[in-house]
């Protein structure tokens, strides 16, 4: 089944003037972190102000916070990049790095299945999960077909609430206090069917949905998961309904779960440098 992408986002304009000098405070931070690089990794505060033409005022206060939250770390009057943001440096790294080690277990679920099998990487930032790669159906006739890069909200969809059940319950009560509308509209869940959902998934390991995302179209999925069960993206195989009966789905849903083992512990062996 070749469907349209859908992307779902939204972005709100700042109107108050907290709002705008909030935005400007951000900005500066990553003014700051941005010059620390391979070729220059320490400065000191006047180095610092010297290039980033910020007040020294306001350049203290920045830095002040950049330490004490563990991005930048002071030495001798020298500041280099702190351990949360190594820290940030490799979870961004393993999520890009995603693909190689999920891509042959992602060719044994197609050649199992025959059906169209996708990868997905959370996007915290935008509150989605993106597709990273798809191996797409070999069945004749109806199939599905997604575009690398295509992202989804975290409440709709299969490969996005496999993501969503094992996030932080803060995050998972932002969204649930959020706009729920589905990808496709008539599958939306109101808040308190996907809380129990989302509990469901923690419990079994997987998550089943039905015309989430596209009409006609079933999704079953798996987290990716670091060694402290954090999130990274999903794998999911997606058919048309018709081909979906209860057998099929229990028997994916069996082989995913294993994907899902097997792809956590290849990632907690590349964290611990094996």
């Amino acid at each position: 089944m070749n469907e349209t992408s859908v992307n779902i986002g939204s972005e709100e304009a700042p109107t108050a003037a907290a709002n705008t000098a909030g935005v400007g405070l951000l900005k500066k931070t990553f003014q700051i972190l941005d010059l620390f690089t391979d070729e220059r990794p320490s400065w000191t505060q006047s180095e610092l102000a010297r290039d980033t033409q910020l007040a020294r005022s306001t350049l203290s206060r920045l830095v002040r916070f950049l330490c004490a939250t563990g991005y930048l770390m002071e030495q001798r009057g020298r500041y280099t990049l702190g351990f949360a943001a190594i820290d940030l440096g490799r979870r961004a790294q393993l999520q890009f790095d995603l693909v190689d080690p999920c891509q042959s277990i992602l060719e044994e679920l197609s050649q199992a299945t025959a059906e169209t099998v996708i990868l997905t990487g959370y996007d915290d930032i935008h509150a989605s999960v993106v597709c990273l790669a798809q191996i797409p159906s070999r069945q004749g006739g109806l199939r599905v077909f997604e575009q690398i890069g295509t992202a989804y909200p975290l409440h709709s969809g299969a490969t996005s609430k496999a993501v969503l059940a094992f996030l932080p319950q803060r995050q998972i009560d932002a969204v649930l206090a959020g706009d729920l509308t589905g990808v496709n509209p008539n599958s939306t869940m109101p808040a308190d069917a996907l809380r129990a959902q989302l509990e469901e998934v923690r419990a079994v390991g997987f998550v089943v949905t039905h015309e989430e995302t596209y009409p006609g179209v079933v999704g079953i999925a798996v987290p990716v998961l670091t060694p402290r069960r954090q999130p990274l993206g999903s794998v999911a195989i997606a058919a048309p309904a018709q081909r979906m009966n209860q057998a099929e789905i229990d028997a994916y849903a069996k082989l995913l779960v294993d994907a899902g083992r097997r792809v956590a512990a290849r990632i907690a062996g590349a964290t611990n440098g094996d």
